[in-house]
This record gives C-alpha cells, sequence and structure tokens, in this order.
C-alpha cells in the first residue's frame, strides 16, 4: 500500500503513540483530618468512616476528567484534637500536595491548619468546625 498523505500518516502514529497515555488514569488525592487517637476518636473515625465511603462511591461511578479514567484517593492523618499535632499534619497534607481536603473535626485545630491550606492553594471544607473565625 503506497501511502499519499506523509503527513496524515505521522499524524496517526502520533495519536496511536500517545494512546497508551491518555488511557491512564488521573489519581485525585483527597486529604481527611480528624482525631483518630484520644478521648473523641470515636467522632474522628466516623468521619473518616464516611470519606472513605465517599471515595469508594466516587471511584465505583468511573468518572473521567479530561478523558482520562479520574482515580480519588484518601490520604488520612490523625490531629487528636490537638491544634499542634493538627498543623503538623496539615503540613504533611501540603507537602504530598492533595487536591483539597476535608478536616479538621475541631474548630481549634482546622482555623490553624486551615491558614497552611489556604498558604498552598489548597481547598478545605470541615464537617463540622463551627467557630466564626473559620469562615473570616
Amino acid at each position: 500500500m503506497k501511502i499519499q498523505h506523509k503527513g496524515v500518516f505521522l499524524a496517526l502514529l502520533a495519536v496511536m503513540a500517545a494512546a497508551p497515555a491518555m488511557a491512564q488514569e488521573t489519581v485525585i488525592r483527597i486529604g481527611h483530618v480528624a482525631p483518630i487517637t484520644g478521648n473523641i476518636a470515636h467522632l474522628g473515625k466516623d468521619n473518616e468512616n464516611g470519606a472513605r465511603l465517599a471515595i469508594e462511591e466516587l471511584n465505583a461511578k468511573g468518572l473521567t476528567i479530561g478523558g482520562k479514567k479520574a482515580k480519588f484517593e484518601l490520604v488520612a492523618e490523625d490531629d487528636a484534637a490537638d491544634p499542634k499535632q493538627g498543623t503538623a499534619a496539615a503540613q504533611k497534607l501540603v507537602d504530598a500536595k492533595v487536591n483539597g481536603v476535608i478536616g479538621h473535626l475541631n474548630s481549634g485545630t482546622t482555623i490553624p491548619a486551615s491558614r497552611l491550606y489556604s498558604e498552598a492553594g489548597i481547598p478545605q471544607i470541615s464537617p463540622s468546625a463551627t467557630n466564626p473565625t473559620y469562615t473570616k
């Protein structure tokens, strides 16, 4: 077979070469921080289990982003309801370059951690922080 349009053939080869890259997954890492140890660990574990369930449900839907299959991963950290441990957990998630954060459980850990997320450009939502300072 004689190829009449060399440019079309080269373009087709380029698309075929890119096909494996297009089939790859897009990984979206969602951080979760709550007290998993300490006096209110039962609340933190409930929140973490809810986040895990949401991640499983998203992955079961087979969503795509930019033509690539989206795979959601949960990156969980324990803040023990302690502001110092909360900011350390937040820094771990910032360093891990998560795409967003669910947490922290308490206002006392959420507020100092929110500054780190904001400076890193990482969206954060708290399921239960109630202090109005958090939203200022």
